[in-house]
């Protein structure tokens, strides 16, 4: 029997790794940080919790209808927000301001949704756990299985999407050059609207799938907001390929490193956990800013720089004395 500890590294980082994809892909795409990305996902575990709990869904089933909800809303936030915002002309920061103000809108949307909720139905919808909706395989919780091999197929899909897919290989261009793939006819307003989908509807299945496994909160977004950012800028937030590294170190040292910690220097030390994001990408951005990968497609570091001289002392001839 896998300890439960295990269990949820698997779960945490199957769906840690599709938010820092739609974190890095908004990105990359639009220039600016998506601060309304996790909200999203807060946003797919009450539509969840209400199919399941308020119309007696199946949660599995509950799952692609999220999905297309999800994708369905982040086209509206393109829509109204984004796009309206670049045409007049607003910088990536004034964007990022505008996405932080709609994360404060869609949270307290869910809080005002989960008092109805508690008014008309009396279900706590605050704080909550759908673990007994799951079903068991072979003694284990279907999620254990469903979640990784939803990352799996959704990476697949991704990277088969990107190279082989005549319009992801012009979504990829427009990420890589805009001008170029205008240029060559690519409809980039159909590109912006494909990959504000995919981050919707990735992000409302990643919080849909862990309402199943850890107890889930209303505030929860803001500190998952944090991993996710941790996960994309550790891999590169210019690789989508990073952020699947940077996702899945990340769920690996949030979820071990504590337990490492704890048992060496007590359990004061378990209240700092919510540092690890934030130490993560300070350490980062000073020692390899361009992320993991970054080495890789050639950007600058520490990391790159310490090669470089290595490979220099290597080089120079040795002399007799």
């Amino acid at each position: 029997m896998l300890d439960p500890t295990i269990m949820g590294v698997i779960i945490y980082a199957s769906m840690l790794i599709i938010l820092c994809i739609g974190f890095t892909l908004t990105y990359m795409l639009e220039r600016f940080p998506n601060f309304a990305h996790t909200s999203l996902a807060s946003v797919g575990t009450m539509l969840t919790y209400s199919m399941v709990r308020l119309y007696g869904f199946n949660p599995y089933l509950s799952w692609p209808l999220i999905s297309i909800l999800g994708g369905g809303l982040g086209i509206i936030i393109y829509m109204l927000i984004v796009r309206p915002l670049q045409r007049a002309g607003s910088s990536g920061i004034m964007l990022s301001f505008a996405m932080f103000a709609l994360s404060f809108i869609l949270n307290a949307t869910l809080y005002i949704y989960s008092y109805w909720i508690l008014m008309t139905y009396g279900f706590r919808a605050g704080g909550f756990i759908l673990r007994a909706y799951d079903h068991k395989l072979w003694g284990y919780p279907a999620v254990l299985f469903a979640a990784p091999i939803i990352s799996i197929i959704l990476v697949s899909s991704l990277h088969h999407f990107l190279t082989r897919v005549k319009f992801g290989i012009a979504l990829k261009a427009t990420v890589e050059n805009p001008e170029l793939a205008q240029s060559l006819g690519v409809n980039i307003s159909h590109v912006h609207l494909a990959s504000w989908f995919l981050t919707g509807s990735t992000s409302t299945l990643a919080g849909a799938v862990l309402s199943l496994w850890s107890p889930t909160r209303l505030d929860r977004s803001d500190q998952l907001l944090m991993s996710v950012m941790a996960g994309s800028v550790l891999g590169g937030l210019d690789n989508l390929y990073g952020a699947i590294l940077g996702g899945l170190i990340l769920a690996l040292a949030q979820t071990i490193l504590p337990g490492i910690l704890i048992k060496n220097f007590g359990l004061w030390i378990g209240g700092y956990e919510p540092l690890v994001p934030m130490l993560v990408i300070i350490l980062t951005l000073i020692i390899q800013p361009d992320g993991l990968t970054g080495p890789l497609t050639g950007g600058e570091g520490t990391l790159k720089g310490i090669s470089h001289l290595i490979r220099r002392r290597l080089r120079r001839p040795q002399t007799n004395p």
